[in-house]
């Protein structure tokens, strides 16, 4: 292999569930999606990145039920970390399978043409092509910062061509590392006091910059961007945060996207797709379970509790369980924001655990990384032997390096054995986390008109009332957040078809409550109403057989409606 393209990545835009795409192919087979299915998908730019691409979304249901913006919606987003390829990829699958499954499949035929989903496939596309095409990794932007001169150090780079970042190993006896004696790819490390083996030192594959022979540094990263620090809520700047960007929504990817969600009141669940770990994220990013509203967390863990059961992962709080530092929290997250600016239930999934795989059962996340034993890695090389196909890990092969001598290069390729799963075992990671997704799309509220009755009460004079329901397990203002933020409306019922004899053709009811608030067991004996359902009333002046109409609203509830004939 001779260029940056992993074995991985598709060649053209015919859909592939163990392939991951290109800029290119991914724009070609939304629209060819588009061509295919024109009453289950339109596609439109929200935006341009910074090199100019088109920030695609695709926006999924049944037009021939209702417009996309009338029905309650999931949002679905991907790759705002560029190298996390296979969200993406579980994207390209969910909709694939909600294409070709309408009017095949019960669940996906109901769901579209119930509810919309609005996916943007990746946001990162500069930086994910560069990822895709090249050798080369990033965090999230092509934009070099918070430095624009390279940096000294070791700069990672592919020396010997062969189209991948590995490792470079060096004899040094007072290296930290040696080889796994059963595995000479694996390098585990060497024992606090052991002494007479033969030891390394182990570095990324590259050159060391401005080098005097002394202490070999690793460079600061030049793409240094992290766009899931960008948003405005609880926002700190690069001294607090890295990758945080010169201010909130600073970059055009991340104001597209809050844009798009802005422009769509519908929204009532959202998702945001990452790697690795293989485990399910809820908010806070910055508070405890202890200190989030309590009837939203239990909503997370029986909406999270889905999740655990169609992907195997866990559904755990950021704060509490995945935080990188206790003691300091992630600040600008997509995450929070989503959930307590718009009351959204969002939710992050790590995509991806080679260790899982392996059959390592970790509970610690973060602090696996840092410590884990030396079978572990023996284990992830196996089952990289055996579904990889010869990727993933590789061989130790000599190489001359210009500034260290003689070097051998091989060891872990990070890119498509950690990071993202080799293309034979992405099927298995997309269709679960993307059947999770379709689940979400099922928990949102839905308004239904169950009835309306209409009463003489003297002359052309008659009273109407109408009873409506949320059929959905959220309520109309979603969350207890939700309800806070004042700008989520409770539903509106409207009369046409007869002239209104006393008060106003609108009526606005309380908000619905939906099955989440009986989301416990049965009490004994139960002590529970039904505040699901709502009513309104109008006197109005009509004559027999005049058909009037009761159409009931509410942003994230969709529209109901229903007539009834004047007698």
């Amino acid at each position: 292999m001779t260029t940056g393209i992993s074995p991985w990545v598709a060649d053209s835009a015919e859909y592939r569930p163990d392939r991951y795409y290109t800029y290119g192919h991914l724009t070609e087979m939304l629209r060819n999606w588009e061509q295919q299915y024109p009453t289950l998908i339109s596609v439109e730019s929200i935006g341009k990145t910074l090199e100019g691409r088109d920030i695609w979304a695709a926006t999924l249901t049944n037009t021939a039920t209702g417009h996309h913006s009338s029905k309650p919606a999931t949002f679905l987003d991907a790759n705002i970390h560029a190298g996390e390829v296979t969200g993406c990829s579980t994207i390209l699958w969910l909709i694939n399978h909600l294409l070709t499954g309408y009017g095949e499949d019960e669940t996906v035929t109901h769901l579209l043409d119930t509810v919309t989903l609005y996916t943007v496939p990746a946001i990162m596309l500069d930086g994910m092509e560069l990822y895709l095409t090249t050798p080369e990794r990033l965090r999230s932007s092509v934009r070099l910062y918070p430095e624009t001169e390279p940096q000294d150090g070791l700069r990672r780079e592919d020396l010997d061509g062969d189209g991948r970042i590995l490792s470079m190993r060096v004899r040094d006896d007072a290296g930290a590392w040696k080889e796994h004696p059963e595995d000479p790819r694996v390098m585990i490390r060497r024992g606090p006091d052991e002494r007479g083996g033969t030891y390394y030192s182990v570095f990324e594959e590259g050159l060391i910059r401005n080098w005097d022979g002394g202490k070999i540094a690793v460079a600061k990263e030049h793409y240094g961007l992290d766009l899931n620090r960008n948003f405005p809520r609880v926002w700190g700047p690069e001294w607090e945060q890295q990758g945080a960007g010169e201010f909130p929504l600073s970059e055009p990817e991340t104001r597209a996207l809050a844009d798009f969600l802005f422009a769509h009141p519908n929204i009532g669940t959202a998702q945001h797709l990452h790697t690795w770990s293989g485990v399910i994220l809820r908010p806070s990013v910055n508070a405890t379970d202890a200190d989030m509203n309590q009837a939203d967390l239990a909503v997370y863990k029986a909406i999270g509790k889905m999740g655990e059961e169609e992907t195997g992962y866990k559904c755990i709080s950021i704060h509490d369980d995945f935080a990188y530092d206790k003691k300091k929290s992630i600040t600008g997250s997509v995450l929070d924001w989503v959930y307590e600016t718009f009351g959204v239930y969002a939710y992050s999934t790590e995509l991806w655990s080679l260790p899982a795989k392996a059959g390592i059962e970790i509970t610690d996340w973060i602090g696996w990384g840092h410590e884990h034993p030396d079978s572990d890695e023996l284990a992830m090389a196996k089952v990289l032997d055996e579904f990889a196909e010869g990727e993933g890990i590789f061989d130790w092969k000599p190489f001359e390096h210009p500034q260290l001598s003689s070097v051998e290069i091989g060891g872990w390729d990070y890119k498509f054995a950690f990071q993202n799963p080799p293309g034979p075992l992405l099927e298995e990671v997309t269709s679960g986390n993307a059947r999770f997704v379709m689940r979400k799309m099922g928990v949102l509220p839905q308004l239904k008109l169950e009835s309306i009755k209409v009463e003489n009460i003297g002359g052309q004079i008659y009273k109407v009332g109408a009873v409506v329901v949320n059929d959905g397990f959220l309520p109309t203002h979603l969350s207890e957040v939700g309800k806070r933020t004042k700008t989520i409306k409770p539903p509106k019922l409207t009369l046409t078809g007869a002239e209104i004899a006393v008060g106003k053709d609108e009526v606005e009811i309380d908000h619905l409550a939906g099955r989440s608030a009986l989301h416990t067991p049965l009490g004994t004996p139960p002590r529970s109403g039904n505040l699901a359902r709502g009513y309104g009333e109008w006197v109005v002046k009509a004559n027999a057989g005049d058909e009037i109409t009761i159409t009931a609203v509410c942003s994230k509830a969709g529209v109901a409606t229903g007539s009834v004939t004047v007698e």
